[in-house]
């Protein structure tokens, strides 16, 4: 892993969801991400975006933008890893792929897609 490389800043976080006890609807707010006792606020990585595409659904034109994230690897829970999103540069990118380096443990792939997602 080049660490000249991880010029970005990204903002990991993770689903909470919260039922209202006289309703009982359920709702999702989403918090920062915490490994240990350390947040996953200002992760060093590497975003590369590529072209956007434009498509209709539900009667509408809708915008989608994929993007390859890199960051150095940590032990995780992949299950855990796949519910999160990540923040960055004004956009919220939900998580589609998860892959390594051939060792296991240098980094992080991420393949992410930010538009019309589950995220906001």
């Amino acid at each position: 892993m080049l660490s000249y490389r991880l010029r970005h800043r990204i903002h990991l976080q993770q689903p909470v969801k919260q039922q209202d006890p006289l309703t009982g609807e359920t709702s999702t707010s989403w918090q920062t991400f915490t490994l240990g006792n350390k947040p996953l606020d200002k992760v060093a990585a590497e975003v590369l975006t590529g072209a956007g595409r434009e498509f209709y659904a539900a009667d509408a034109k809708q915008a989608e933008t994929s993007a390859r994230i890199n960051l150095r690897w940590f032990p995780i829970d992949l299950s855990l890893f796949y519910q999160c999103r990540i923040l960055w540069d004004g956009r919220t990118y939900d998580i589609h792929s998860i892959e390594t380096d051939l060792t296991g443990r240098q980094e992080w792939r991420l393949r992410c897609k930010d538009g019309v997602n589950h995220g906001i």
